[in-house]
């Protein structure tokens, strides 16, 4: 999961590019692995995960606005 939440930071233009994808990706990998449940999981990494959502629906919010 960190390898991904690194990959994502570092590939800027491909994420900004596929932002509702990147979310969803996210979204569902936060539902299927235990370390990213907020009761049982790495609490670093679940807020890590938690600031990266934020951040990709803060920029398909100013996507949306842009058009």
């Amino acid at each position: 999961m960190h390898a991904l939440l690194d990959l994502m930071r570092e590939s800027g233009a491909s994420v900004q590019a596929n932002l509702v994808y990147c979310q969803k990706l996210l979204q569902r990998t936060s539902k299927h692995l235990k370390v990213l449940d907020p009761e049982l999981g790495q609490e670093e990494l679940v807020e890590s995960v938690a600031a990266e959502m934020a951040r990709l629906t803060a920029l398909i919010a100013e996507n949306s606005q842009r058009q």
